[in-house]
């Protein structure tokens, strides 16, 4: 029983010391690539969303999701009876201020008539000073009848400037009235094609969030439409931003095509952070057409910041702090030059070849 018992202790101290034991291996030669990682979707060149100007409901669906439309094509109606009055109100008002300055106005009529009896009244009282003017010479008529002509004539004259002053300042007054009836009747029309929305370009329904018959506030979004070719909206992290370019290769995986590649190239860089998505974005474009892309498929991305063939290589855990391994038959750390370097290789540069063992660190 002693014997077995120490048979088995000698049997567990040479499996802890196997398990100790460092594993060795040599450099090799591979394919070796230094890629940012991205997630992503896809999405139309000149995607925008369709979002209301106005507040009331939602009465008429003109377009469902997957038609295609064309620029200034009519998509929905709001509904708003207030707006309808003021329409209403501010048409009336400039067809009454428009008819107010035209030839035929009612207002000015009147005053063009007060003005004719006012010069008739003038020119009887002109011909009646002249008058009492040569009767007063001869003493025909007494000063006191020639004063009261006289009165009579600047009375008039007085009279019809000041009609002819009523009248230009009538007129300007209606004039503005009509550019202020014309300035709010805009307004509401305006205000009123806020509640036909339309298509600002031609393009595709790709979803549609309300229904008919629901409120409809402003600043929401309606509907999205999508126009132009497919591209790739990728969110890269602060990490890696500074080393995107434009041009750089993309290698994606689409969510609906698991485990196919297609291959890509960035073609734009947003200049600043997304808050939303708490992220920078880029855009890349698919090198060669890609079947059946849907706007909104999610999918994986590596972008490719630089790669080399048959680089010289060994596995990342080999490394130790400040880019030192251990050198198995001389014992001791050696420094060592890296290139490339990724979550499972490493590239060596200098300070090992293809002959050189490396022990693991423990």
């Amino acid at each position: 029983m002693k014997k077995k018992l120490i048979q088995y202790c000698l049997i567990g101290v040479t499996l802890l010391t196997g398990c100790n034991r460092p594993e060795k291996i040599q450099p090799q030669r591979k394919d070796i690539v230094d890629a940012v990682f991205a997630s992503g979707s896809i999405i139309t060149d000149d995607q925008y969303s369709v979002t209301s100007q106005s507040e009331g409901y939602l009465i008429n669906f003109l377009v469902n999701e997957g038609d295609t439309v064309n620029k200034d094509q009519a998509l929905f109606h709001i509904y708003d009876d207030a707006q309808k009055v003021q329409l209403e109100s501010a048409t009336a008002n400039y067809q009454n201020a428009l008819d107010n300055v035209g030839s035929n106005s009612a207002i000015l009529q009147q005053l063009y008539a007060q003005r004719n009896q006012l010069k008739n009244k003038l020119v009887n009282d002109s011909l009646n000073f002249i008058r009492y003017s040569n009767l007063v010479k001869s003493s025909a008529v007494s000063k006191s009848d020639y004063d009261k002509s006289k009165l009579a004539f600047d009375n008039s004259r007085h009279e019809l400037l000041a009609m002819d002053n009523l009248i230009r300042d009538t007129k300007k007054n209606l004039e503005l009235e009509l550019i202020k009836s014309k300035a709010n009747l805009v307004s509401q029309q305006s205000s009123s094609s806020y509640y036909t929305l339309n298509s600002k370009k031609n393009g595709v329904i790709l979803q549609i969030f309300k229904t008919n018959g629901e409120l409809v506030k402003r600043g929401e979004t309606l509907a999205e439409i999508g126009s132009g070719d497919f591209i790739i909206k990728l969110f890269i992290s602060e990490d890696d931003i500074n080393r995107i370019y434009t041009g750089q290769e993309v290698y994606v995986e689409l969510n609906t095509e698991k485990n196919k590649g297609y291959k890509a190239t960035i073609s734009k860089i947003y200049p600043s952070f997304d808050s939303k998505e708490q992220s920078f974005i880029a855009e890349a474009r698919f090198v060669e057409p890609v079947t059946n892309l849907k706007s909104g498929t999610q999918l994986q991305a590596n972008i490719v910041i630089r790669q080399k063939e048959r680089a010289l290589v060994i596995p990342t855990n080999y490394l130790l702090s400040h880019d030192n391994v251990i050198i198995n038959n001389k014992k001791e750390k050696v420094k060592v030059q890296v290139g490339i370097r990724t979550t499972e290789w490493a590239e060596i540069i200098s300070g090992l070849n293809e002959t050189t063992t490396i022990v693991r660190p423990n």
